[in-house]
């Protein structure tokens, strides 16, 4: 499979500069405290909701935040476009941080969003001065670094505050040979619906799960690679109900957030956990696979929900 879905992953380095005190499950934070700073840096017109805004298509908080859908494939079952975004809150999951402590926030663009960095180190940083988790805590940026490619393990300096910017291009994550075992290790919780119910330990299944990745890296290219992929989705459906997970060992992990939206809690468990993927007969998904490790998978994925690591035995 030809893929063409640049990736960039970053690292902020912090430093608290009053008490931070963030939930068990810091994604919603993070999420909402960095949309709210970016559409105050970037909204020229102030209208109220942005479908309503003769800039919706071009502007940089709606094509980051609120992805126009468009008319791609896979479309008339999903009723608006992924973002290219996704922000990785496990590092300040739970914790507090006092006066002068650092911390670290991991966030990965891709497609076109990576052109938008700036924009983002910005809100950040105006994140930053109001204050973000419980208390309004503030901090500091003392530096940006990236991965110099997706899973090296390799980081870069790329901006401190009153320097320039040195950002890496994206690039596609390179698809290794098929192992001879492999398993599938959930490191934030997995929530999806399969006809119409929540998927919990003992209704997951292979098909559903894998079509979901196989939707979300479709979707992916299409709004924000402008590329539509060339797969038989129909007959990599048929083909993944036949195969069955290995060693299932999955569990439920329940948390809620706040929705402002809403005016009221709205639960977001899900699965965490493990299972030993059935090898001979998964060389048309592997590739899906690897790269869905860096685009995540089911719902809340922009709050870091759904990250897998694939794990050779």
């Amino acid at each position: 499979m030809n893929f063409q879905l640049p990736v960039a992953r970053y690292r902020f380095r912090l430093r608290a500069e009053t008490l931070i005190h963030f939930p068990a499950y810091a994604g919603s934070t993070w999420r909402g405290a960095f949309g709210h700073a970016l559409r105050r840096t970037v909204c020229i017109t102030r209208e109220p909701e942005c479908g309503q805004c003769l800039l919706w298509r071009s502007c940089v908080y709606s094509q980051i935040f609120e992805t126009p859908a468009g008319k791609g494939p896979l479309l008339e079952k999903v009723n608006a476009a992924p973002h290219p975004y996704i922000l990785h809150p496990l590092a300040t999951s739970g914790r507090q941080y006092a006066r002068g402590e650092d911390f670290s926030l991991y966030l990965t663009l891709m497609g076109k969003a990576v052109e938008h960095l700036p924009y983002l180190i910005h809100a950040l940083q105006q994140v930053g001065e109001r204050g973000v988790g419980k208390q309004d805590g503030r901090f500091a940026l003392q530096a940006v670094e990236q991965e110099t490619a997706p899973g090296s393990g390799e980081w870069r300096t790329i901006h401190q505050p009153g320097g320039s910017l040195q950002a890496l291009p994206g690039c596609v994550p390179d698809i290794p040979p098929l192992p001879e075992q492999v398993r599938l290790q959930f490191h934030t919780p997995y929530r999806a619906l399969h006809e119409g119910k929540l998927v919990h330990a003992g209704r997951f299944d292979f098909q559903p799960f894998m079509m979901g990745v196989i939707r979300r890296i479709s979707l992916l290219h299409v709004h924000h690679a402008g590329v539509e992929l060339d797969a038989d989705f129909k007959a990599l459906s048929d083909a993944a109900e036949q195969l069955a997970v290995l060693d299932k060992a999955l569990r439920w992990y329940e948390w809620s957030r706040y929705s402002s939206r809403q005016h009221t809690k709205v639960q977001m468990g899900g699965l965490l956990g493990s299972f030993r993927l059935p090898v001979e007969a998964l060389e048309a998904y592997w590739p899906w696979l690897w790269l869905g490790q860096w685009v995540h998978v089911g719902k809340g994925a922009v709050m870091g929900m759904g990250e897998y690591s694939l794990d050779v035995l």
